[in-house]
């Protein structure tokens, strides 16, 4: 008995030898260890893996809004010494530029290419960058041109103050319903006899509610003063639009109808500012075909097209109130009157701004009649919504 028992207790090991060794791990040469997996795709990534490089990936990550454009030295960051450039890095950041243009960075774009400019020259390379056919170089710098000098002509020390007045705000909160708003209109005379306009005034609203109506063009007419009617008729970005309005009718017997194509773009100025710009253009400028087709739909045989130039700067005093100083110049194309009529109307005419502007600006507010084309399910939510995210970066001025 004792030796079948023997036996059988054989027999059970060897089964067991044969269970374990079938449990055991393959061998390592047909299946790398996960150390040696790891290895091996560190040393050859996937073949979809990016390879960006660290200025690329800035760009790309400035364009989709992970990292701030407007800090100080964004604009330089990443950029190579003036030793390293050669025609084929040039062209490799002028796309760089393009992109953080089409992406609303204008003032970026414009910094980063005039860093790029200085770059270049200290190399030697020729011809220098502004003096290329290169429509991505003349369409930034174009920003400088047209930003320093809205810039110089709201600081310029020449203006002239006519009159002042103190209001309070119409409509709104019940919050902001006490406060009150100052403004001032200012003059300023300019070479052939001709007179520009400036008002500036402090709104108790938040800029983003500030901000909000200039993105709604089919409003304009019933806050801009001297408009009837205006349509958005192509739209490049979220903040670079083309709009083609209507002037107001002057009551003047068979004085044919005024009518602009505007362009106009925003940006972050500084960490207390925005800047907006505005230019009448000719039609046939405008991007597409279908934009200068609307633009043509719009204009009637016998309408007179006008020249408008001008824009606003806004800053921020405090969450619930904003200084917007806004200057315009304006030719009617009106050989009928004298220049110093146009300009005593413009005068009054631009007295009302501020005051439309609060109003409209206040139906933007939380409990506003257009609050709802703020969020969705408005087409616009999205555009808001970046304006939130570009807006963040800003504080009120004094504020640490």
């Amino acid at each position: 008995a004792e030796a079948e028992v023997k036996a059988a207790e054989a027999e059970v090991a060897e089964v067991q030898v044969v269970f374990d060794e079938e449990e055991k791990e393959p061998p390592a040469t047909s299946a790398p260890s996960e150390t040696a997996a790891a290895s091996a795709l560190h040393e050859r990534p996937p073949e979809h893996a990016s390879l960006k490089t660290p200025r690329q990936a800035y760009v790309e990550e400035v364009c989709a809004g992970r990292i701030d454009g407007t800090a100080a030295g964004a604009a330089a960051l990443l950029l190579p010494a003036a030793a390293a450039l050669d025609e084929a890095e040039i062209e490799r950041l002028l796309c760089e530029c393009e992109a953080l243009y089409r992406a609303d960075q204008f003032l970026l774009a414009m910094r980063r290419l005039l860093a790029l400019e200085a770059l270049a020259s200290q190399a030697g390379l020729q011809p220098p960058l502004r003096e290329r056919d290169d429509i991505r170089v003349s369409t930034i710098l174009r920003t400088e041109a047209e930003l320093e000098s809205q810039l110089n002509m709201i600081a310029s020390d020449e203006w002239r103050r006519v009159a002042h007045r103190a209001s309070r705000p119409s409509g709104g909160s019940a919050r902001s319903s006490c406060k009150q708003y100052d403004l001032d209109t200012y003059v300023q005379e300019l070479p052939g006899g001709r007179m520009a306009v400036k008002v500036v005034g402090v709104v108790p609203r938040s800029i983003e509610c500030v901000l909000a109506p200039l993105l709604q063009p089919e409003l304009y007419g019933s806050w801009i003063p001297g408009i009837k009617a205006a349509l958005q008729v192509c739209r490049a970005s979220n903040f670079r639009r083309f709009i083609h309005i209507k002037a107001l009718t002057v009551p003047i017997p068979f004085l044919a109808p005024r009518h602009a194509v505007l362009t106009g773009y925003g940006d972050i100025l500084s960490a207390t500012s925005v800047m907006c710009y505005i230019r009448s253009i000719d039609p046939s400028s405008l991007p597409d075909e279908p934009a200068r087709v609307a633009a043509a739909a719009l204009t009637s045989d016998s309408s007179v097209a006008i020249d408008i130039t001008g824009g606003f700067l806004f800053e921020v005093l405090s969450p619930n109130e904003t200084r917007v100083s806004s200057t315009m110049q304006l030719d009617p194309k009106l050989k009928l009157l004298p220049p110093r009529a146009i300009d005593w109307f413009m005068k009054h005419v631009a007295a009302n701004l501020i005051p439309m502007y609060d109003k409209m600006a206040s139906k933007f507010e939380p409990d506003g009649q257009h609050a709802h084309l703020m969020v969705p399910p408005s087409d616009d939510a999205a555009t808001y919504e970046e304006l939130r995210r570009r807006l963040a970066v800003l504080q009120p001025d004094g504020a640490d």
